[in-house]
């Protein structure tokens, strides 16, 4: 049989893994398992996804979620049956976190959302003043300098520069960037510090706190500076 879908890396132990390559068969989609963090690291580069099990007791799969994300932009899913694991797992460099046990069409469906997101859903460059947001090469410039966003962080600036007349919750952001299905009521602590995080760490790429601005209590939108300045 051929596959016509992106080759995906599954790591993962042997005994766990034959139900995650069936699936992926069964949606037209290549899975080559590797059980170890070193043989993930040498062959990532011949993949267009990674799959790593956090729960593994051979090697930690948080660390190499971690490196990895230093050196590739690859999309990569967890999954695991620890919430700490998740919230780690994300801000490590995960794009998404799945949880055990779980079902196969809420597994295929995640993959297929990320695989569509790497795509870019729109080739539109965004501009305001010296910032430019190029959603194709998922690049981020201001004036001559390039900024180097992670995957996570270009998500977030990309929404909220798409939406900038638009206040977003911290539940929603979390639901669309970090794909967390929950309310307002519902934001731990530690998922909160998430968001926190990422927008703390773009601001200061940016070189500029003003172009993400905190509303207390509510949640965060997109400033263009220089629309304000001008408005004043």
């Amino acid at each position: 049989m051929t596959w016509g879908g992106p080759p995906v890396l599954v790591v993962a132990d042997c005994e766990g893994s034959d139900e995650i390559l069936r699936d992926l068969r069964r949606h037209g989609l290549l899975g080559e398992l590797v059980s170890t963090g070193a043989e993930a690291m040498s062959r990532y580069e011949e993949f267009q996804l990674v799959l790593v099990d956090l729960d593994l007791e051979d090697f930690d799969g948080l660390t190499l979620c971690r490196e990895m994300r230093k050196v590739s932009d690859i999309p990569m899913i967890g999954f695991t049956s620890s919430e700490m694991n998740r919230i780690l797992a994300l801000e490590g460099g995960c794009d998404d976190c799945i949880d055990k046990p779980y079902s196969s069409r809420e597994f295929m469906a995640r993959i297929s959302a990320l695989l569509r997101r790497s795509r870019v859903s729109s080739s539109s460059a965004l501009a305001f003043g010296e910032l430019s947001i190029h959603p194709t090469t998922r690049e981020v410039r201001v004036g001559d300098r390039s900024v180097k966003a992670t995957r996570k962080e270009f998500e977030l600036l990309h929404l909220l520069a798409s939406h900038s007349d638009s206040l977003f919750s911290r539940a929603e952001l979390l639901r669309r960037v970090w794909q967390f299905n929950v309310v307002q009521d519902e934001v731990t602590p530690l998922a909160s510090r998430t968001i926190d995080t990422h927008v703390s760490s773009l601001r200061k790429k940016l070189g500029a706190p003003d172009w993400i601005v905190t509303v207390r209590g509510v949640g965060f939108r997109f400033n263009d500076p220089d629309a304000s300045h001008e408005s004043h």
